[in-house]
């Protein structure tokens, strides 16, 4: 027994004692190509759905906003300054996200203000119109509440310049 001590025996194969060196590379090849199809196929049903999104749009019924802005409008007589300019501010807000595409509604009156390109659309005089406007709006709705009416003028100018950003969307 001590003799088989000192013997010298063959190696051993290392083969069977490594681990699988996992999949072949044409096994690779094919997932590869399997996963950029899928991400190709996935980003043009992406494209697909906002070019039928967009399309699907209806088109905005000018006169029928307008006569809900108007009427808008018309129903502040009467109410306290801050719910009047409240209404009349969000009725032509309203007019011009609908009518003229311009994101008004969903900014804060100094957002507003600091945009820039906001209703390039309209002449210069329009623009200070309504601008001046809605800053005479946003005064009155951010102010202490009180309990007088709307001011004489009221309906009048808000319609008058809401006449004018009708008569100048159309062209």
């Amino acid at each position: 027994m001590t003799d088989d001590k000192l013997q010298l025996r063959d190696v051993v194969p290392a083969e069977p004692l490594l681990s699988h060196p996992g999949l072949p590379w044409w096994a690779w090849t094919i997932i590869g190509v399997g996963v950029a199809l899928l991400v190709g196929l996935a980003v043009l049903l992406v494209v697909l759905h906002r070019r039928t999104a967009f399309s699907g749009a209806e088109p905005v019924d000018r006169e029928q906003a307008h006569r809900e802005a108007v009427a808008a409008i018309e129903e502040c007589v009467g109410l306290p300054r801050r719910e009047a300019a409240l209404r009349a501010s969000g009725a032509i807000r309203l007019y011009l996200a609908k009518v003229c595409e311009d994101p008004s509604l969903y900014e804060t009156h100094e957002e507003f203000l600091a945009r820039h390109q906001a209703l390039q659309r309209f002449p210069e005089t329009t623009r200070e119109q309504i601008l001046m406007l809605l800053s005479r709006l946003a005064a009155e709705k951010y102010d202490q509440p009180g309990i007088s009416a709307a001011p004489p003028d009221f309906p009048e100018q808000p319609l008058s310049v809401l006449r004018q950003i009708h008569q100048q969307s159309a062209a």
